[in-house]
């Protein structure tokens, strides 16, 4: 008797383990999913956190001025009645430099 008792708990014993082996293998998500939708998620977010736009291509807009390179201009500060407290933003702009002379691209 003592053996059939020991045999009914083995297989139920056995069904459980079967049983949540089945329930994590459908319903919970491998961590790996989750991670890869982390890393694009973060590169998406590093991507929109990268100041300012692409560089212009500076072909062809300096003239008959080599080299023509593309460069960050700041715009001189302009005080105003309606000025922020907060002073530290200011807008970068590209423009194409050749030598000491800036081109629009």
């Amino acid at each position: 008797m003592a053996s059939s008792n020991r045999n009914c708990s083995k297989g139920l014993l056995l069904r459980l383990l079967v049983a949540i082996l089945i329930f994590c293998l459908t319903f919970l998500p491998f961590k790996t999913v989750g991670l890869m939708f982390a890393s694009n998620d973060e590169a998406l977010k590093q991507k929109k956190m990268v100041l300012g736009s692409r560089p212009p291509l500076c072909i062809n807009k300096c003239f008959n001025c080599r080299p023509c390179r593309a460069t960050l201009v700041i715009p001189p500060h302009r005080t105003t009645r309606f000025q922020k407290e907060d002073d530290t933003y200011y807008l970068l702009t590209w423009k194409c430099r050749c030598g000491n002379k800036i081109y629009q691209p």
